[in-house]
């Protein structure tokens, strides 16, 4: 595959092609892969689209019609009046340990030091309100993982995102911010000068388009970049239908290590950790505990066939969740009471499917099983 995403107008016409409604990045990445570039997938004829699968006519037209579209040009321009870079997934600097996760993104947006990407990386997460205790180990942790020289991965949420991110910019460390909104639309907007601070040293990036806003169905798709960039994920603090567990659960499907803070058996703030140490989550009260878990990660950081990563492979529990939805839409509370899940966790799971085009989220919390599918 010749490296089109250094063209600016192939780069465009990729992210024109991104904004498909119901075209999935697995069904870009097979387009993709049979077309070689952009400029040939939204030249091909309806015949020749219609042949991959899962495109319907409808939605070849709506690819023929990606050529005529502002979008790409528009981001690409505003990447340039605001310093920041777009990389494609089959970019050599996009990079090579989120390649590996189940649906890496398509694009990513960035400002910073973009070869903090490179280095060894470990995510710190949990609650937006946390107690002193949680404060305090998040701290602790922060500042111990960053004088071993490991990047920090977080959220730049309120509570224990921010903590981790001033900590470690605070000790002179690498911290990577992923983010539920696009790059100039940074939330929440207090964090506008420790985002500046971090990007000094570290980085901040997105999968979200320069304008997207802060919309609370953003915040499960990032959590498995947060996951995706690092070698394990640390929940220090956390209720027990946080956020922070849909980060301990993606890192889990990504293969990554999990670990988690234990906490008063008495406080709703660790009702997270403990129950993700129940579940087989490493306990840790030291960096030491971390360092002792970690396998060997150089795999994480070898090339990956990119033609690869777009195989749907569905676990048991997704089979399950598929049949279900088979018989029409369900609730969240239907889909965790039936199949007797966790919400975080079957968030989680739906996550990966809602990525691979197999199913839709409608307004709350409804899912339905994509039509193409």
């Amino acid at each position: 595959m010749e490296n089109w995403w250094a063209v600016a107008d192939e780069m465009a016409l990729f992210l024109n092609l991104s904004q498909i409604h119901g075209i999935g990045p697995a069904r870009i990445r097979t387009l993709l892969n049979r077309f070689a570039k952009p400029s040939k997938i939204v030249s091909a004829s309806i015949d020749e689209l219609t042949k991959i699968g899962g495109i319907n006519e409808s939605a070849a037209h709506a690819i023929q019609s990606a050529e005529s579209a502002d979008f790409g040009l528009d981001q690409l321009q505003k990447a340039v009046d605001q310093n920041c870079q777009i990389l494609a997934c089959f970019d050599n600097r996009y990079p090579e340990k989120l390649k590996r996760i189940p649906n890496p993104p398509l694009v990513l947006y960035t400002t910073g030091q973009i070869s903090v990407f490179n280095s060894f990386a470990i995510a710190i997460v949990g609650t937006r309100l946390p107690t002193a205790y949680g404060k305090n180990i998040t701290i602790k942790l922060t500042r111990e993982l960053v004088e071993s020289g490991v990047t920090i991965v977080s959220g730049l949420a309120r509570g224990i995102d921010t903590i981790a991110h001033t900590e470690t910019v605070k000790y002179g460390g690498q911290t990577m911010a992923v983010l539920g909104s696009g790059l100039d639309v940074l939330y929440p907007s207090e964090n506008k000068k420790l985002a500046s601070e971090i990007c000094k040293n570290g980085l901040l990036v997105t999968e979200f388009a320069f304008g997207t806003k802060p919309d609370a169905i953003n915040f499960p798709k990032r959590n498995r970049i947060i996951s995706g960039l690092t070698a394990g994920t640390v929940v220090t603090e956390a209720g027990e239908k946080s956020g922070a567990l849909i980060t301990a659960y993606q890192a889990l499907d990504q293969n990554r290590e999990v670990f988690a803070v234990p906490g008063s058996i008495f406080s709703k703030n660790h009702a997270g950790p403990n129950q993700l140490i129940k579940e087989g989550a490493k306990l840790v009260t030291s960096v030491a505990d971390i360092f002792d878990e970690l396998p060997q990660q150089g795999d994480l950081f070898s090339p990956v066939n990119s033609g690869k990563m777009d195989a749907m492979r569905f676990s048991n529990n997704e089979k399950e969740i598929i049949d279900l939805l088979k018989d029409g839409e369900h609730h969240i509370d239907k889909l965790s009471r039936v199949l007797n899940k966790s919400t975080p966790a079957l968030l989680s799971m739906l996550l990966k499917l809602e990525l691979e085009g197999v199913v839709q989220q409608q307004p709350g919390k409804i899912f339905v099983l994509n039509k193409t599918f």
